[in-house]
């Protein structure tokens, strides 16, 4: 019996997965090995065969993976939905963007919104941008926006430190992020679907479908809750 799971999880994901693990751990004696990874990192580790026995990566990496034959077909299922949200330094005025006006106004009244660089290996900055752009809201967006070398997680910190006054990413990378005010999902119309798929490699020991068991329990869909995740299960 393996006393170790290695463990392939989207950036989207980090803060959960983070909570979740210790819990794991203690509840089946043994250890998760962690490795966090953008989708375009997720993407080479598939092509690369990367080792691990289960996972949480965004759907459309996994399924784009499997269909250009770079990852072996996995035994999975969507577990959660991070939606695109927007935050700003904790302190800061509460502005509102529940509905188009509303996030048009509020990115009117910012000076700079932070945005991963697609350097970095995610696309959320050009989806957003391209968003804004079907709204009408493009060329405001791009005159404030400032690209930070990392995922959505490292852009919030940036944030909370002061060197920009927003930040547009993931819910699941601003909420769990100390010093950062969560304004909330940004409009239906600004969103793209960024699905949590859960899988476990083939031939993985047993313990990798005690993860997915637990995944599907309550004390996990708490803590995912908790991570802004909206649940699929």
């Amino acid at each position: 019996m393996t006393d170790q799971l290695d463990i392939l999880c989207a950036g989207g994901f980090r803060a959960a997965m983070e909570a979740l693990a210790p819990r794991f751990e203690a509840a089946h004696g043994l250890r998760l090995a962690l490795t966090f990874a953008t989708p375009a990192a997720t993407r080479k580790h598939l092509a690369a065969g990367f080792p691990f026995h289960a996972g949480v990566v965004v759907a459309s990496v996994l399924s784009k993976a499997q269909a250009d034959g770079l990852a072996a077909p996995a035994h999975n299922f969507k577990l959660a939905v991070s939606p695109l949200g927007m935050g700003t330094p904790e302190g800061g005025p509460a502005l509102s963007v529940a509905t188009v006006a509303d996030f048009g106004a509020t990115i009117v009244a910012l000076e700079s919104i932070a945005l991963s660089d697609p350097k970095a290996g995610t696309n959320v900055a050009n989806e957003v941008l391209a968003a804004a752009d079907k709204l009408g809201l493009g060329e405001s967006l791009r005159e404030r926006a400032i690209f930070i070398n990392g995922p959505g997680s490292v852009v919030s910190r940036a944030v909370a430190e002061g060197h920009a006054q927003a930040v547009i990413t993931l819910s699941s990378e601003i909420v769990p992020i100390e010093g950062v005010r969560f304004l909330g999902r940004l409009p239906q119309e600004m969103q793209t679907e960024y699905a949590m798929q859960a899988l476990v490699a083939d031939k993985a020991p047993p313990a990798a479908q005690s993860l997915m068991d637990y995944l599907r329990g309550e004390e996990a869909r708490e803590i995912m809750r908790g991570a802004a995740l909206e649940l699929c299960i």
